[in-house]
């Protein structure tokens, strides 16, 4: 790729950051005027511009009002994971589990055939989140972690396509297994325990090793909260989500 090929992709991100930064502080009229404006150059049928439409029509009016221009875009795009993971949201909400799950195994297919091509799972970025996560684990207080010595916290790409088909979120960055620690304590030991890391999933959503190292902490803290017997609602009440 040449150095003007570079740049202009570059520029081209810039412009989708306009998009999504306008999004994260909910400038709903100014996300669409942005869209608009790409559109004009890349088309109304443009993936990208389909998938944005879609997603500020759903964060407007709600996942059943995204329904149609997702379908749309993956009828232009049959692989477009993002599309795939946000129809198989608008599924769940709608009551249909099969459709979800359909859609979650596709995001799962897709996620890890770019993975292999762009080749992120590279032992020295696997080193820094095992390092991070154990620097992470070493400044849990001494009375949590004499209770983490028989909860092995593993490495994995992405969730396995069996829990996929449970339902399980196939972009999580991480997994609680088994028991809580009351549980435990309690003498029930039916299933192994063990927290997991998809560093697939890490990796694709926080190149910057910076956000990386946060979030590999705030997802193992995450998972230990759900050891130690806290709910979804207790771990984002603690910043944790």
């Amino acid at each position: 790729m040449t150095d003007d090929a570079d740049e202009l992709d570059r520029r081209w991100d810039e412009r989708w950051d306009e998009v999504h930064e306008a999004f994260d502080l909910g400038e709903f009229g100014r996300a669409q005027a942005l869209i608009d404006r790409l559109a004009k150059e890349l088309g109304d049928d443009d993936p990208d511009v389909l998938y944005e439409r879609a997603i500020l029509r759903w964060e407007q009016h709600g996942p059943a009002q995204a329904i149609a221009l997702l379908d749309e875009l993956l009828r232009v795009e049959p692989e477009h994971a993002d599309g795939h993971y946000a129809r198989g949201f608008a599924c769940e909400e709608a009551g249909d589990r099969e459709g979800m799950i359909d859609h979650f195994l596709e995001v799962l297919r897709l996620d890890t055939l770019l993975a292999e091509d762009l080749a992120v799972g590279t032992e020295d970025n696997l080193d820094f989140i095992e390092t991070t996560a154990e620097h992470a684990l070493a400044r849990v207080p001494s009375e949590f972690r004499e209770y983490l010595h028989n909860v092995p916290i593993v490495l994995e790409n992405r969730p396995h396509p069996d829990i996929v088909r449970e339902g399980f979120d196939p972009r999580a960055l991480g997994l609680f297994e088994g028991l809580e620690h009351s549980r435990i304590e309690g003498g029930d030991h039916l299933a192994p325990t063990r927290i997991v890391l998809f560093h697939g999933n890490l990796l694709a959503n926080f190149p910057d090793r910076e956000q990386l190292a946060n979030e590999v902490e705030i997802t193992l803290l995450h998972e230990l909260g759900h050891f130690f017997g806290l709910d979804e609602d207790d771990v984002e009440r603690l910043g944790l989500e």
